[in-house]
């Protein structure tokens, strides 16, 4: 995905290629030549031919020297390379020249014929465009062969603006500054497929090893071999134990190199000391994931926090995808794939809920509670240390999966915010996040930073984190699955009025407390008390009244025996009422019960027809809780109703100017002693002019009074951009901003304007885009219906730059 990268010789990236491969992107130089010049061997004639637009038999050498160049000033050269140590491979080269007028830089690529067709060319060009833009250069321009079709598609596909000239064939590859958000899609899309298909070996495998799988019933290894048989795993499994010739009556092999087919998925427990020899092994034998079970990295220490270290490169280095280290294992309850490979003794039950888990041992104590709520998964992942595979990762590979209809997710830390905002702000526009933020008090985080050497954003930054991204938060793992039993049970609610029905006047006065105080309002019949000696009749009329009420968007229904009683006939009455109703309106409410002493998944019955139909409802234990699921529910279909917004880029602003005049500035000043280069007033105000936020002439001064606009860099966050007005409390939001987000901010601050804010902060938003180095702002700004402008303002430089992801 395009972005401005600011890094130059020490850029270095791990991607992957649209069938799950992994590969890494660096600059090429001197010391690459020889692997070149072995690429250049490798090739086709016409893939030199479409390269060098000449027929070619040989490369010469000191073209092939000159093509290593490094990154510079006015050219750079890239390279895609596999594997690692001796199996390295460079498999794609990149480069662009300067034309001399600082603006256009002429482009070529070619790749290996093997790995054609897989999207090299495309993640090269985009890191290209991203390496010369923060040089200074606004375009590319590439000959190109008519016949080069696939070369044109490249350029097609990356969403650039492109024009060619009909007379010279010269392709001119234009820098986004229109259709920036368009471009930014294809982007995620392209990386969206890679990374799914990245993890079928670990989440669907067909052939798996487990190694270090024991005689011992008491090992780690033995428990999980003996669960994934349990289980009914219809794929293969094997034990890989040099000292046994069988586990569980399934032969056993010394290594995986003597397994007799290619594993999918390769299960680690063996002492973490013998992990990076184990995985290494795997790897040579063409594993294309890892579940490392075994304790005993970042959470233990610096050593190690080294072996980890080491793993991660091993595994990035060859295309590997890892769970783990430290991790309880994964399930797949996919009766096509129906694996157990953790220390649950048994599989969870089969739903359509995808959990990740921080938190292994937390994860195993979850899945035995939930169970008696009525709740099923589709996936459960207890992650451990997230050394490779991130939370971010699966979301991705869950946004597609028919399987999936919700996340569940209890998060620590994250490992990417801007990342995890970026794609749970996609999802949620289709499918739910629940997430509880754990570690929210300085001594948990203490603890973890001491374990993990992680770091965390503030509560103002992870609450503007989940407003953004339409996360739905829950205080305790017991909301989360009160919601969860609600949105995968009934249909979203369509407004905010709620019925109340009950026997008992004391639990009807609980749940109107509750809804009030929740945000949702009594409509239609409001709160209807039957009194504790009603019969199951009048539950099924007050019900049916109820639901076929346009003034009602949802139901609760409240019933408490009174003496010996059962609540099966209300039940029944409740389910008859429902089916009615629904045959009358054509249309389905949420209805939420609480029957006393029934908890998690009820099921009423009821007649439709010659059919007798089973619907499954949430019924809680105590009265509040209902309401509160509900309104959180309401507020997520609010989210979806109004959308999560679209990014912001504006057509009339000058990048590339900008960057120019930060680079010629930051090339003069060194940083002071808060480690920012700080431009004057006037130098300030300049850049701010390249998009469009100076000229206050016709502007109201001080309109709103005292509005005034700061971005600070968080060093987990990024950029963050905090807005303050007079007498009210700053608001914070995480760039980029949707026109959503900004309306919000315009909202809670109470502001009038809203068209002009709009403009205002979406122009920050895309120079915090534009100009990664940016660090600090602090601006007096002016509004109006036309626009926002600022009258004063200082800025502060970052010589590294930011990496925007």
């Amino acid at each position: 995905m395009f972005r401005i990268i600011t890094q130059g010789a020490g850029f270095r990236e791990h991607v992957l290629l649209k069938n799950g491969q992994g590969i890494l992107l660096r600059p090429g130089g001197p010391e690459d030549v020889d692997a070149v010049a072995d690429l250049m061997g490798r090739v086709s004639r016409e893939s030199l031919q479409m390269r060098f637009m000449a027929t070619i038999a040989e490369v010469p050498r000191k073209t092939i020297e000159g093509m290593c160049c490094g990154v510079q000033e006015d050219q750079a050269c890239l390279l895609a390379i596999s594997g690692e140590g001796e199996a390295e491979k460079i498999i794609g080269i990149g480069n662009y020249v300067g034309m001399g007028d600082g603006r256009t830089a002429e482009v070529a690529f070619l790749v290996d014929d093997a790995y054609q067709g897989r999207g090299i060319s495309t993640l090269i060009l985009e890191r290209l465009a991203g390496i010369a833009a923060a040089r200074g250069f606004v375009e590319f321009e590439a000959e190109v062969l008519w016949e080069n079709t696939s070369m044109l598609g490249v350029f097609k596909s990356s969403g650039f603006e492109l024009r060619r000239d009909s007379d010279s064939g010269v392709v001119h590859v234009e820098f986004p500054v229109r259709e920036a958000a368009g471009i930014r899609e294809r982007g995620e899309g392209r990386e969206r497929l890679a990374v799914a298909n990245s993890l079928v070996p670990l989440l669907k495998p067909r052939v798996v090893a487990v190694i270090g799988a024991s005689r011992s019933r008491t090992s780690v290894g033995n428990m999980i071999f003996r669960h994934i048989l349990h289980a009914g795993f219809p794929g293969t499994v094997y034990p890989v134990n040099p000292e046994a010739e069988s586990v569980h009556g399934v032969r056993a092999y010394p290594s995986i190199a003597d397994v007799p087919e290619k594993i999918d998925l390769a299960v680690v427990a063996v002492p973490a000391a013998s992990v990076l020899e184990v995985a290494e092994h795997a790897v040579e034998a063409g594993t294309r994931g890892l579940l490392i079970i075994s304790a005993g990295f970042a959470e233990s220490g610096e050593e190690g926090a080294e072996r980890q270290r080491r793993l991660v490169e091993l595994v990035r280095a060859h295309g590997v995808r890892l769970i783990g280290p430290n991790c309880l294992g994964v399930m797949n309850t996919d009766p096509a794939v129906h694996l157990n490979a953790s220390l649950a003794p048994e599989i969870a039950p089969r739903g359509s809920i995808a959990f990740f888990s921080q938190s292994a041992a937390l994860g195993l104590v979850i899945l035995e509670h939930v169970a008696r709520r009525g709740l099923g998964f589709s996936y459960f992942v207890l992650a451990g240390n997230r050394a490779e595979v991130s939370g971010n990762d699966l979301l991705q590979f869950w946004e597609e999966d028919p399987d999936t209809e919700m996340v569940l997710l209890y998060l620590e830390t994250f490992g990417n915010p801007r990342k995890f905002t970026r794609i749970a702000r996609r999802f949620t526009q289709k499918k739910p996040i629940l997430c509880v933020k754990g570690a929210r008090s300085s001594v948990s985080q203490r603890i973890i930073r001491a374990e993990e050497g992680k770091t965390f954003g503030g509560v103002v930054e992870v609450d503007a984190l989940f407003r953004q991204a339409g996360i739905i938060r829950a205080e305790t793992l017991d909301e989360m699955f009160d919601l969860a039993a609600v949105l995968s049970t009934q249909p979203l609610p369509e407004g905010p009025r709620v019925a109340v029905i009950s026997n008992s006047h004391g639990v009807a006065t609980l749940l109107a407390d509750t809804c009030e105080s929740n945000g949702l309002e009594l409509g239609g019949p409001g709160l209807v008390d039957l009194g504790a000696t009603t019969d199951a009749e009048s539950y099924e009329q007050s019900c049916r009244s109820a639901l076929i009420d346009d003034d009602v968007d949802a139901l609760i229904v409240s019933f408490a025996c009174v003496g010996d009683c059962s609540s099966k006939p209300v039940s029944r009455a409740i389910g008859r009422a429902l089916a009615d109703a629904e045959r009358k309106t054509g249309r389905k409410k949420p209805l939420l019960l609480c029957l006393m002493g029934a908890e998690g998944a009820l099921r009423l019955s009821a007649e439709q027809g010659e059919e007798e139909v089973d619907r499954v409802f949430p019924s809680f234990v105590f009265p509040e809780s209902a309401p509160r699921a509900l309104a959180r529910a309401w507020r997520y279909a609010e989210y979806r109703r109004k959308g999560s917004g679209r990014l912001i880029f504006f057509d009339d602003v000058e990048p590339a100017e900008a960057r120019r005049l930060v680079l010629d500035f930051l090339e003069k000043e060194g940083p002071s002693g808060d480690g920012m280069a700080w431009l004057n007033q006037e130098d300030s105000m300049r850049l701010l002019s390249f998009f469009g936020l100076t000229g206050v002439e016709g502007f109201r001064a001080g309109n709103p009074p005292g509005l005034e606009v700061r971005i600070r860099l968080d060093r987990y966050f990024g950029p963050l951009v905090e807005v303050r007005a007079d007498g009210l409390e700053p608001v914070v939001r995480i760039t980029p901003m949707s026109d959503r987000d900004i309306r919000e901010t315009a909202e809670a601050l109470g502001l009038e304007e809203i068209d002009g804010f709009l403009d205002l902060l979406g122009r920050i938003s895309q120079m915090v885009e534009e100009i990664p180095w940016l660090g600090a702002m602090v601006a007096e700004c002016d509004l109006k219906s036309e626009g926002g402008r600022c009258r004063r303002a200082r800025i502060g430089l970052r010589s590294e730059g930011m990496r925007i992801s």
